[in-house]
């Protein structure tokens, strides 16, 4: 290392470097962080706009059997199913907002002519008092499948589930284990009801987030602090040549004797050959003073 900055190998200087090591490396880690949660809110809305409007398919195309998962891929895809509700085992979906407004899915098991039952999200309601009934007979609908949600923790109140977990749900004989469907609305009303009294659920949220500026924000702060800390010893190896390269002054003392200033001796300033010399002060005698006069005359 060149030796104007050498003072960088100080102990004063290798923790500073360290800290900026470690605070640059958990920008750039929160930054992929941030990069990575982006591309994958990036792979959901590529698959909510290439499956949300396709054409509805047969359940079994999607799910060959009731334990079977659903692939990330099929997720929102349209499925055509043809059964009847189980309205006595209608549970209520907790803490769900449409609209900004705080209410509950109707989730209602729906048992299909195979014999198996899956769950589906009817719509959804304000008021746990105010359960529009299921249509009686069979029915044919379109639902779109979703991922089972995990309500094995869940502590709920009776007809109320947190989670959409078909464990969790009365009435699920041979039922889809990991899939639920929520039902496309045909049309909505004036009042934004599906015309059974329920309102429609809304079309999921495409917005990407703001990962992207998140991300370009921890990668400029990394920059930012290996910029301010080169700064900084470039600032302190100035200012160690320019204390380097300063001018030396040479101090000098004056020893006075009080003895000989009480017989009349006097401090006069510069050399005895010549006043505008530069010099320490010295002291004379009266007889050097008067010499000093004399010679300073004759000069002139």
């Amino acid at each position: 290392m060149s030796g104007r900055y050498s003072f960088l190998l100080s102990g004063r200087w290798l923790k500073y470097i360290a800290m900026t090591i470690v605070v640059v490396i958990a920008c750039v880690c929160l930054a992929l962080w941030q990069k990575d949660r982006r591309t994958q809110r990036m792979d959901e809305i590529n698959t909510i706009e290439a499956n949300y409007s396709a054409q509805p398919a047969a359940i079994d195309e999607l799910l060959g059997s009731t334990s079977a998962r659903l692939s990330p891929d099929d997720e929102w895809r349209p499925v055509t199913l043809t059964g009847e509700y189980l309205a006595e085992d209608t549970v209520l979906a907790r803490n769900r907002t449409v609209n900004d407004q705080t209410g509950f899915y109707v989730v209602v098991p729906f048992r299909l002519e195979s014999g198996d039952t899956i769950a589906l999200v009817r719509g959804w309601i304000p008021d746990a008092e105010a359960v529009p009934p299921a249509p009686k007979g069979e029915q044919t609908v379109t639902a779109r499948l979703r991922p089972a949600q995990d309500g094995s923790e869940d502590t709920n109140p009776k007809g109320m589930i947190k989670a959409i977990d078909p464990a969790r749900i009365p009435g699920m004989d041979n039922s889809y284990a990991h899939a639920y469907g929520e039902v496309a609305a045909t049309g909505t009303r004036a009042d934004g009801t599906d015309g059974q009294g329920l309102t429609a659920l809304p079309e999921p949220d495409r917005n990407p987030g703001n990962h992207l500026s998140y991300m370009l924000q921890w990668f400029a702060f990394g920059v930012m602090i290996i910029i301010a800390v080169a700064i900084s010893a470039r600032r302190e190896r100035r200012a160690a040549a320019e204390a380097g390269q300063g001018p030396a002054v040479d101090v000098e003392y004056v020893v006075v004797d009080k003895a000989a200033l009480a017989a009349g001796a006097k401090i006069a300033p510069g050399s005895r050959y010549g006043r505008h010399r530069l010099g320490p002060a010295v002291v004379r005698g009266q007889d050097e003073a008067d010499e000093d006069a004399l010679l300073e005359d004759r000069f002139r």
